[in-house]
């Protein structure tokens, strides 16, 4: 019920959005909750976010499952705000320019950004291969 319940919060976050930033994420969510080796899920944290798991089994048999990226709308900027498990390095050789490394130290994933327009309006299908690269890099495989 929690589950459901921050997921309306999350669309409803959205619901001022321009068109092509909720297309966004719905292609974004849509990708990832089709597949066996990933969740989506939402939580009221900053607001509302978009919670992207990694599910695997660990060389010991053992299930595994731990987040590889966040997704969050940023009303005030405009922007679509992303935290992944590449590092701001990796990101700028895949094409993102401006990752940070995140303040807290305590922070699990190693970058944070900011997308604007130009970048959630047309590069969706690139974000996403990023995303699967942040994943991948998690498990391994």
């Amino acid at each position: 019920m929690d589950e459901e319940r921050n997921r309306v919060n999350f669309y409803l976050r959205l619901e001022r959005a321009p068109h092509a930033a909720k297309g966004f994420f719905e292609t974004i969510a849509k990708h990832f909750d089709r597949r066996n080796d990933t969740e989506v899920k939402y939580t009221r944290t900053g607001g509302a976010d978009m919670r992207l798991w990694a599910i695997w089994t660990s060389p010991r048999g053992t299930e595994r499952r731990q987040i590889f990226a966040t997704l969050a709308w940023k009303p005030k900027l405009s922007a679509v705000f992303s935290r992944c498990m590449l590092v701001p390095a990796e990101l700028k050789l895949l094409g993102i320019t401006g990752a940070t490394q995140p303040a807290s130290p305590t922070e699990p994933l190693n970058s944070e950004m900011r997308l604007g327009e130009d970048y959630w309006r047309m590069q969706v299908g690139s974000f996403i291969r990023i995303l699967e690269t942040a994943r991948i890099k998690l498990v391994g495989v």
